[in-house]
């Protein structure tokens, strides 16, 4: 009997042993596990950080270039004009033996003119600007920009009460904004373009719509991992990619003859 219950107690020793090395070896399986996933995650994290910063980088940059291209015309468009004929008045008055007050009144006031465009183009070079006016005022200005070339139609609407957005996110949405115009002006053939900005409880919607002609798809603006589909296209999809690494997401609704609507969602923090 003493021999068998010694048995039964290396048995039962051995049993116990067994159950906690097994147990021991899942736990450390399972660390391992969670800690290569914690890595993989710190990975994406780092990766989508990277990108996010290119991408505030890239829209940056082309807001610049935007920039400069509208002083370009400005400058060339309107203040060049204004002082041309300025100047042609002047030789006007100096070829005449007479004061002509009002032509002089003219001078003054296209010499005003000239220098109120030109404090105007002054403002939009500060790269700060953008964040220190409200979204509403700069897609007030770029609206406002297209509607004085008579191309089309323009109009804003705010809805909800007004919340700040980070600044970073302003900057990237701004630029969306004005992807959605430049396509619009490229490709749309409108009459009329729209933008709306709806202050909701956790996100700032921006909706974009034309009645231009439209185009086919399918309606399904993403894949399962949210990630932007490459059939897209080139425009849309870098639309849609610096939503989506702005936290937001956005989706196109277009059918032919019917114009196209952008839809842009972006959480304020």
């Amino acid at each position: 009997m003493p021999a068998i219950a010694g048995e039964e107690a290396r048995l039962t020793i051995l049993l116990g042993t067994t159950i906690i090395l097994l147990f021991g070896i899942a736990i450390i399986s399972l660390l391992t596990i969670f800690q290569k996933k914690s890595q993989l995650n710190q990975k994406e994290r780092e990766i989508m950080k990277t990108a996010y910063e290119k991408a505030i980088l890239q829209a940056q940059l082309e807001i610049q270039e935007q920039t400069f291209s509208v002083i370009s015309s400005e400058l060339h468009d309107n203040v060049g004009q204004v002082l041309s004929l300025a100047k042609v008045q002047i030789n006007i008055m100096n070829e005449s033996n007479d004061l002509n007050k009002e032509m002089l009144g003219a001078i003054k006031e296209n010499i005003g003119k000239a220098m109120a465009d030109l404090r105007d183009i002054a403002k939009g070079l500060s790269p700060e600007r953008i964040q220190l006016v409200s979204l509403y005022h700069i897609v007030r200005e770029e609206l406002d920009r297209i509607s004085h070339t008579g191309i089309l139609t323009t109009g804003l609407c705010v809805e909800g009460q007004e919340k700040p957005l980070e600044g970073r996110k302003k900057l990237i949405l701004f630029r969306i904004i004005q992807e959605c115009i430049q396509n619009c002006l490229k490709h749309a053939q409108a009459s009329c373009l729209r933008v709306t900005l709806l202050y909701l409880d956790e996100v700032l919607q921006v909706t974009v719509a034309d009645d231009g002609k439209g185009f086919d798809r399918d309606g399904a603006p993403r894949e399962q991992d949210g990630a932007p589909r490459e059939q897209d296209g080139l425009g849309l999809l870098n639309m849609q990619r610096r939503a989506w690494l702005a936290g937001g997401d956005s989706r196109i609704e277009s059918k032919p003859d019917k114009g196209t609507t952008i839809i842009i969602s972006i959480p304020y923090e």
